[in-house]
């Protein structure tokens, strides 16, 4: 072989082993990103993304270091590490975790400047509207604040979280009357963390609905001496009760949530004996289960709404002599799942056991082409997840793609994308061929179609 021609070849081998190199390198950081942000083990993600910096500094790495930072209750890393990129910036996400974070540290007004900022650049970013509404709301601006969480609703932000902090603003503004529907709007659809409830609990106190205020508080295992917490609440002004404990965002740009949060039980703390029962506690997060609408005009004397540690509704009969709780769990199975195309749109029908209600299940637009659907204390199929998926994806006209999870809790959480500009009709559609079941459909009509 001539002496070039060596060369080259050892160019070539070296060239190529030196790619090689690179992409396993890749993978295995990608790899490690992906065990760290499952355990969420910040401190791992922090290393991995300083290094990246090092090697190449970019406003994309800058960004996700900033946000685990954020994740860590870092505020100061979260500026030193965005503020090098901050003056050229035009990622509007960028500016939005930055204001946020100088309100979480106070600067209320430097906040305002650069969520504008970030509105400047896209006009349609519905979680800077609904984070410029929780500013608004801590500098006492409750009409504009309002304005601002409309624009987020408007923008397809999380329609839970915008009635979220509607209920704050009634909240702060004395209107109780109107606070209980924004939250009776939630808790109708499944929502039980600790925020609902304790808002739930001081609207009734305000609405001077004690019976139903206490029964609701023993259901829920809010205080051990329900007379002493609902006595409290009474003397406590709103602005007092209000905290803003805004949630952290998720890694993924498209789970960031930020939400206004409402801790009362925290502004009663002084008062002696007011624990709640261990292993009842209800962990500050979504909790999603099946239950009835708390009508205000009725107020049970003995029979409650409760909920089980794993988050399936339960009814709770209290008796007077022994407080002894027998409970009885509802829940529904999906037998069989379908999908087809008809000539205007798509559909998919779940076969289930029961006759669906309307509160057993929620359909959200989250975008004009993508929409989540999620039914409530559900078992799935032996054949789980994947069968419902892979029965839905089969209709592939209209459909982009499908994805879904089922959690601990026994919520079935599906997203569907579809390929145009959608909407989506959904009704009781009777029982199947065979009499045996009962089917619900989702219809997903394509505006152009």
């Amino acid at each position: 072989m001539k002496p070039k021609i060596i060369v080259v070849c050892s160019i070539l081998f070296f060239a190529t082993g030196c790619q090689n190199s690179t992409l396993r390198y890749d993978l295995d950081e990608q790899q490690k990103i992906y065990i760290h942000e499952t355990t969420k083990n910040y401190g791992g993600l922090i290393e991995i993304y300083k290094q990246r910096l090092q090697r190449t500094d970019s406003e994309d790495t800058r960004h996700k270091l900033a946000q685990i930072y954020y994740l860590s209750n870092d505020f100061d890393a979260v500026k030193r590490v965005l503020k090098p990129v901050l003056r050229e910036t035009k990622n509007d996400s960028i500016l939005v975790l930055y204001g946020h974070v100088e309100s979480r540290l106070g600067h209320n007004d430097i906040a305002l400047e650069y969520l504008n900022k970030a509105i400047a650049i896209n006009q349609k970013n519905g979680e800077a509207y609904n984070v410029k509404g929780i500013v608004l709301l801590k500098k006492r601006q409750y009409d504009a604040a309002r304005y601002s969480f409309n624009l987020a609703r408007e923008n397809f932000y999380d329609e839970n979280k915008v009635t979220n902090n509607l209920a704050m603003l009634s909240i702060l503004n004395k209107e109780y009357n109107e606070a209980y529907k924004h939250l009776n709007i939630l808790y109708t659809k499944g929502y039980r963390d600790q925020t609902i409830l304790h808002n739930l609990l001081y609207t009734l106190v305000k609405l001077n609905k004690m019976q139903l205020a206490k029964s609701f508080c023993i259901g829920h295992r809010l205080s051990n001496d329900p007379d002493i917490l609902i006595q409290e609440l009474r003397q406590i002004e709103p602005v007092d009760a209000i905290k803003f404990n805004e949630s952290i965002p998720a890694q993924s740009e498209n789970q960031k949530q930020y939400t206004l949060e409402n801790t009362i039980s925290q502004q009663v703390s002084k008062v002696k004996n007011i624990k709640p029962e261990k292993g009842n506690k209800l962990d500050v997060g979504t909790k999603l289960s099946n239950m009835a609408k708390l009508e205000p005009s009725t107020e049970p004397k003995q029979t409650t709404l409760s909920v089980t540690s794993s988050g399936a509704v339960t009814n709770t009969a209290v008796s007077k002599n022994n407080n002894k709780i027998s409970k009885t769990t509802i829940e529904e199975k999906i037998l069989a799942v379908r999908s087809g195309e008809h000539k205007k749109f798509s559909r998919i029908t779940f076969e289930t056991t029961n006759q669906l209600s309307k509160n057993q299940y929620v359909i959200e637009k989250i975008s004009p082409t993508e929409f989540k659907l999620t039914i409530y204390d559900v078992t799935l199929p032996a054949k789980g997840i994947n069968y419902v998926i892979n029965q839905i994806s089969r209709s592939n006209r209209d459909f982009s793609y499908v994805t879904g999870t089922l959690t601990s809790e026994k919520t079935l959480n599906l997203k569907i994308k579809t390929k145009q500009d959608s909407i989506v009709k959904d009704f009781y559609a009777g029982p199947n061929s065979k009499g045996d079941a009962h089917c619900f459909v989702f219809d997903f009509y394509l505006k152009n179609k």
